[in-house]
């Protein structure tokens, strides 16, 4: 994975794409992932760089909007429209839990597993975790510190896409949930600790739908000053290339439910999580 080619007039790449650096101002310092993700594929970034120069800091988030558009919008002043994302907290905060499972993490974040699993692909449990602390001080990070890691993913439930932030080797939790159906028009920007609600992009006509598209954004702002994008996943399994070769030759995801396949082929083939 790589940052998109298009980014925010203050941004600088390295000539892989892989590390973003502000080298000026605290805004217009938007960058995006270089392709939008699967649902249940994890994207991870590490602070690098921090000023005391600058309040405010990282956004992370999701956009229905090509990276394109979304920077059209924002040559004269930075706007979030289309944009759902939250403010990365600057100070240290404990994993959610609750009875009713609101908080209740996807997949299993919530194990002791040694890995992660998606319907994307596996993850080690390592790779999410902050640099440079051990186990013991990991919900101590601060989570706008040099060396945190931070991520979103989404998934695809009945009738629902539910949008995750990961901190330092945690799910905090879904900081929106987008009602395929009957979504509700609301503000967008969402802070931790989020609060359950459906939800669409805000002055958008497009219809959210299972099949909708969805860049990663961040926003490298006030004090955070350089990031880069941690890379996750190896060579493909056998069983993703199978699936990666099927859903290349279909025109659309619709023609999914066309193949004569059992029900848990298709959900497989559509990143589904039940």
């Amino acid at each position: 994975m790589r940052f998109h080619p298009e980014h925010g007039k203050n941004i600088s790449f390295d000539d892989q794409r892989f590390t973003a650096t502000r080298i000026n101002s605290f805004s217009h310092a938007m960058v995006f992932s270089e392709r939008p993700l699967h649902a249940g594929e994890i994207f991870l970034i590490e602070i690098q760089d921090i000023t005391d120069k600058w309040a405010g800091h990282i956004k992370i988030g999701f956009t229905s909007i090509s990276p394109n558009e979304i920077l059209e919008r924002c040559i004269e002043e930075v706007v979030y429209d289309h944009i759902l994302h939250i403010t990365v907290p600057s100070k240290p905060i404990l994993q959610r839990m609750c009875t009713c499972g609101l908080y209740r993490p996807l997949f299993n974040f919530g194990s002791a597993d040694d890995y992660i699993y998606t319907p994307y692909a596996s993850v080690r449990r390592q790779e999410l975790e902050p640099v440079g602390k051990s186990n013991s001080e990991m919900p101590h990070k601060c989570p706008t510190s040099i060396g945190s890691r931070i991520g979103v993913l989404y998934a695809l439930k009945y009738k629902s896409i539910h949008m995750h932030s990961v901190i330092n080797g945690f799910d905090y939790g879904p900081f929106a949930i987008l009602n395929t159906e009957s979504p509700i028009i609301e503000n967008d920007e969402i802070c931790l600790p989020p609060k359950k609600r459906q939800r669409t992009f805000p002055n958008s006509s497009k219809p959210i739908t299972e099949h909708t598209k969805f860049w990663a954004f961040v926003d490298v702002y006030g004090a955070t000053t350089r990031v880069r994008i941690v890379q996750l996943y190896g060579p493909s399994t056998l069983r993703s290339r199978c699936r990666s070769i099927i859903l290349s030759s279909l025109e659309s995801f619709d023609q999914i439910d066309t193949l004569l396949l059992n029900n848990h082929l298709k959900l497989y083939l559509k990143f589904h999580v039940a």
